[in-house]
Formats: C-alpha cells, sequence, structure tokens
C-alpha cells in the first residue's frame, strides 16, 4: 500500500511538472524578445526561473515539494514560492513536516549556459527566507538552481533540479530515480519577459 501511495505522489508530481513546464515555455515563447543566440538578460534586465522539484534528505524519509517563480539581475532576486516538507512511507496522507512558503532574496551568483531561443540553462546560486505555517521564519537559506537546457546540448554537470541548503540543518538534494524513468524534477530559466513580483 505505501509503494503504491508513493508511486502515485511521484507520479502526480512528475505530471504537474510536465504541465508546469509546458506552461512555461508557451508564456516564454509569447515574450518580447528574439531569443536568439547568447543572452544574459531579457529586455528588462532580468531573468526569469521557474521550477517544480522534489528533494530528499539522503539516508532520511525526508521529502521536499519546492516550487518557485520569478526574476532575478546581478544581485537582486525577486518572486518565490511554496514547499511542503514531509516523510515518504508514512500515510497516506503522509505525515507532514512543515509547508508554507519561501520569498526569494539577494543573489549570490548566476553562471549562465547556452541559450535555446528564449530559454537558457545554468546555474543559479540565490538565499531565500522560508514562511513555514506556524513556525518561525528560516533565514538565509541557500537554493542552488541547476538547468541543463537538452535542446541547447548544455549540461551543468549536475542533476537537474534545485539543492537546499538550510544553515545549521540539513541539505535536500534532488531525488534520484532509475535509469531510463523521468526526472522528479524540472528547472528552467527565461530570457525573454522578467517577472517582477
Amino acid at each position: 500500500m505505501r509503494l503504491k501511495a508513493l508511486g502515485g505522489l511521484f507520479a502526480v508530481t512528475v505530471v504537474s511538472a510536465v504541465v508546469v513546464l509546458a506552461l512555461l515555455v508557451g508564456g516564454a515563447a509569447g515574450g518580447h524578445g528574439k531569443g536568439k543566440g547568447h543572452n544574459n538578460g531579457s529586455s528588462h534586465g532580468r531573468i526569469g526561473y521557474h521550477f517544480l522539484v522534489l528533494n530528499r534528505i539522503a539516508g532520511a524519509s525526508d521529502r521536499l515539494i519546492l516550487q518557485g517563480d520569478g526574476s532575478f539581475n546581478r544581485n537582486r532576486a525577486s518572486g518565490g514560492g511554496t514547499f511542503d516538507h514531509f516523510l515518504a512511507g508514512t500515510g497516506p496522507p503522509a505525515t507532514l513536516v512543515a509547508t508554507g512558503t519561501w520569498k526569494a532574496e539577494d543573489v549570490v551568483s548566476w553562471s549562465p549556459g547556452t541559450s535555446h531561443g528564449v530559454l537558457e540553462g545554468g546555474t543559479l546560486m540565490i538565499h531565500a527566507t522560508l514562511k513555514p505555517v506556524g513556525k518561525p521564519r528560516i533565514r538565509n537559506v541557500l537554493l542552488e538552481i541547476d538547468c541543463n537546457l537538452g535542446p541547447a546540448g548544455f549540461s551543468t554537470g549536475k542533476t537537474e533540479g534545485v539543492i537546499v541548503t538550510i544553515p545549521g540543518g540539513p541539505t535536500f538534494t534532488p531525488t534520484p530515480t532509475p535509469e531510463g524513468t523521468p526526472n522528479t524534477g524540472l528547472t528552467v530559466f527565461t530570457l525573454s519577459k522578467g517577472h517582477k513580483h
């Protein structure tokens, strides 16, 4: 029964990620940029980031669904998203550890990759503040967003996804998948129209 519940959660997560990416790519295609060649900024001086991932703490049953959408420039990030921290193998419903929202803060670093149309691969590192429901805020959380852009033939050399490092706490990393199955997270950067949040 637990495997069936986990399989259902995995399927919902993958389907949701594919739908979100399809919407984002469709929205990006309607932007104002030409999307040719390599570009390090949008027409508004900002680059968009978008993701939906399922992470884990290695060797533990902790899982984290993290969603994010926003934009950034050289030293400032805006936007944010939602998170759901739960224990795999419990329930259903799975045991909830924490849930809430997060807000982007400053940019630590941006390593752009190759672009393809209005999309770009690369690695963005930002600080964020987590706002769990009924619990104190957690500041200076480090998010490393890695986007491998297949159509451009670009790879960061890392697993597609978001690494979440809690100060003085655990690190959530992308959930590995068996060979030949879809990844449990999608990330993308958009060059066309920066999102202001």
